[in-house]
């Protein structure tokens, strides 16, 4: 692996978020809307540690899943990706530069949520939002490299991640969707995100998670390779 090329991926990926307007404005989306309601019901109490649970944990599953999946399939769509590989660029290199760049991005704007809410510990939260972005980005590296054009990656990815980010919000109305979402990152993430403790087996969960679809974006990683 060489690092000039994942640099210089890095900076395309960057111009090419700043082309892609939907795509640039779902990293944005969470932290407006959570700043607009913490401010509307600022007078009722606990409002604030909620919306901002809520939102950042929306930002770090929701965003990098549509965003990550986005940006891989459109490459293929285009072609642009057997392009880059015919130029002695790899996937794997591809595939960081991407990741790094929505990693970067979620990292910096969700730590908005830091400014205007009340966060029990700010390390635990920068390091919960970097944990389940990364997670959702290979998740959304799993559709991007197993769907092959933009449109039906989004028809995928949207609705994946709206399971995923809502699940935490509605676990905390009914018991049966609580004990499904402890099963899930996502679940174990909101936890986190609202300063609740996390058990041994939480971490697990986010562990095991990770490393299924670690395997699983392997398995594709080597498939698209082929097929490139």
């Amino acid at each position: 692996m060489r690092i000039q090329n994942v640099g210089a991926l890095f900076i395309k990926q960057g111009k090419d978020c700043i082309k892609n307007a939907p795509v640039l404005l779902l990293f944005f989306i969470y932290p407006v809307v959570s700043l607009i309601l913490t401010q509307a019901m600022k007078e009722q109490a606990g409002s604030s540690e909620l919306f901002v649970s809520i939102f950042a944990t929306m930002h770090a599953v929701f965003t990098p899943i549509v965003a990550a999946s986005s940006f891989i399939a459109e490459e293929r769509e285009k072609n642009t990706l057997r392009v880059l590989i015919m130029s002695n660029v790899t996937l794997r290199e591809y595939l960081l530069s991407v990741g790094g760049f929505i990693l970067l991005a979620n990292l910096l704007t969700g730590c908005s949520f830091i400014l205007y809410g009340p966060v029990k510990s700010i390390l635990l939260f920068i390091l919960a939002m970097a944990a389940g972005s990364l997670i959702s980005i290979v998740l959304g590296s799993c559709i991007g490299l197993f769907l092959k054009n933009a449109a039906a990656a989004n028809g995928i990815s949207v609705p994946i991640g709206i399971l995923f980010a809502f699940l935490p919000m509605l676990a905390n109305f009914n018991e049966k969707i609580a004990a499904v979402a402890d099963l899930t990152y996502a679940g174990q993430l909101g936890r986190l995100m609202a300063g609740k403790e996390v058990s041994p087996s939480g971490f697990i969960v986010i562990a095991f998670n990770l490393a299924i679809l670690s395997l699983i974006s392997g398995l594709l990683y080597k498939r698209s390779l082929l097929a490139e």
